[in-house]
């Protein structure tokens, strides 16, 4: 095997998970306290009413986003590893450059014709969104490329850098500028506001981490000539791209029906209750930070035994991660959400339904990634696209006569249906069991 594979992969699998899962997790729990803090400073700042626009506005910017990736983050995650293993620094220069651009052009196009369809309707929306919602729409391209720097530092193994300054510098910074906006505004922070300190928060951040990446690059790379494979490219991203939107509409239908059907303030209140359910998955991203390029190398390179094992590994500790955190989560959850404020204490069995979707989504291990990594994209995004239809449909019914609880069921049925397909396809056509309930094979 070549110098490099020697240098970068020759360490057991166990201590490859152990010490790029435990650094990932480190900084998301890290980061997970910062957000957490944000969030209750926020909520507080800004009330319940204000805060529910800014964190509706921020959930479709965040789906507008996926416009602007075009499934190209996902598949750096799969190409940069194997373009690493296969020494093919050309290839690698060639589709970062045209990664990059596509972003810009599309952060463009997205963003006019958002803001079009914005000013066609803005008799039917409420006018104290229109402004935070032009304001967020600068966050495009650089959701977008930082999207583009992290995958690409985490193809590199760098999960750490990859991570911290979204996880950690943004965050501060957010806090750091809203504290004082508000006290220098003398206690009259909107969302409107909020929102433009997250865009410069995000514009710093975003530097810090472009720095990180070009130091990181391999000498290979800088100096080689840029070689385009745009059809391998496109066959693989459209795939990406659509089960990326999909993935994002199937997370978050539930707030933006809310928002739709009842108002911003329930759609505030359920956001909190739903991002205190989902700090169980922190282990399985975590593990899936070093786990999906692991899956792309081992499977290119046909080494099918250390696949298993790794999975396997990832799997396990996991599950125990996840049904330790379900547990303290359920516990602690009427103390945790207080501390938003006393009108969010009516989330606290939207907090329990979606515990235990999660519990269920951490059995699948990195189900999804095993698919995407392995050249099964398009079945992927076909289950992840109707699981979205089923999601908006069940939201649709549910939510009308159970207002918060019923979004809150119809994702973790969503969720536990979308898991059992991709793990029975898993087991069947690519013969691995992403489960806990299986045998590793021998190194």
């Amino acid at each position: 095997m070549a110098e490099f594979m020697e240098d970068k992969w020759r360490d057991n699998i166990g201590a490859i998970l152990a010490r790029a899962s435990s650094g990932a997790l480190i900084v998301m729990v890290a980061g997970a306290g910062l957000a957490f803090l944000s969030q209750v400073l926020f909520a507080r700042i800004l009330g319940a009413a204000e805060y529910g626009i800014y964190i509706y506005v921020l959930t479709w910017i965040n789906l507008l986003s996926i416009a602007v990736t075009l499934g190209l983050n996902t598949s750096l995650l799969r190409f940069v590893p194997a373009y690493i293993a296969q020494l093919e620094w050309g290839l690698l220069r060639g589709l970062l450059r045209r990664a990059t651009w596509i972003v810009l052009a599309a952060s463009l196009l997205v963003s006019v014709v958002a803001s079009c369809a914005v000013w066609v309707f803005s008799d039917r929306i409420d006018k104290s969104h229109i402004n935070v919602f032009f304001i967020a729409l600068l966050l495009l391209p650089l959701i977008g490329l930082t999207q583009l720097r992290s995958a690409t530092m985490r193809g590199l193994k760098l999960i750490a850098k990859a991570l911290a300054p979204e996880n950690l510098v943004r965050p501060v910074l957010l806090m750091l500028l809203a504290g004082s906006a508000y006290w220098l505004m003398e206690n009259d922070l909107t969302a409107l506001d909020l929102m433009v300190l997250n865009v410069v928060g995000a514009m710093l951040a975003f530097a810090l981490g472009t720095y990180w990446l070009y130091g990181a690059l391999p000498l290979q790379i800088k100096s080689a000539q840029e070689i385009y494979a745009n059809g391998d490219w496109i066959k693989v991203s459209l795939p990406m791209f659509v089960m990326s939107a999909m993935t994002y509409v199937l997370n978050h239908a539930d707030i933006i029906m809310l928002g739709a059907m009842i108002d911003a303030e329930q759609a505030g209140i359920y956001a909190v209750a739903s991002r205190i359910a989902a700090l169980v998955t922190f282990g399985l991203m975590a593990a899936n930070m070093i786990v999906a390029p692991m899956i792309s190398q081992y499977y290119s390179v046909g080494n099918y035994a250390s696949l298993q094992r790794m999975i396997t590994l990832s799997a396990r500790g996991v599950f125990v991660f996840s049904l330790t955190v379900s547990i303290v989560l359920w516990l602690s959850g009427p103390v945790l959400l207080e501390l938003f404020g006393s009108e969010f204490s009516v989330g606290y069995d939207v907090v329990t339904i979606l515990l235990s979707g999660q519990i269920v989504n951490s059995l699948a291990g990195s189900v999804g990634f095993i698919m995407l990594m392995t050249k099964h994209q398009k079945e992927a995004a076909w289950i992840v696209s109707i699981s979205a239809i089923m999601n908006i449909t069940l939201n649709y019914l549910l939510i009308p006569q159970f207002g918060l609880e019923g979004a809150a069921i119809a994702t973790a049925l969503t969720m536990i249906v979308r898991n059992v397909f991709m793990a029975v396809y898993v087991l069947k056509i690519l013969k691995i069991n992403q489960t806990i309930f299986t045998r590793m094979a021998s190194k």
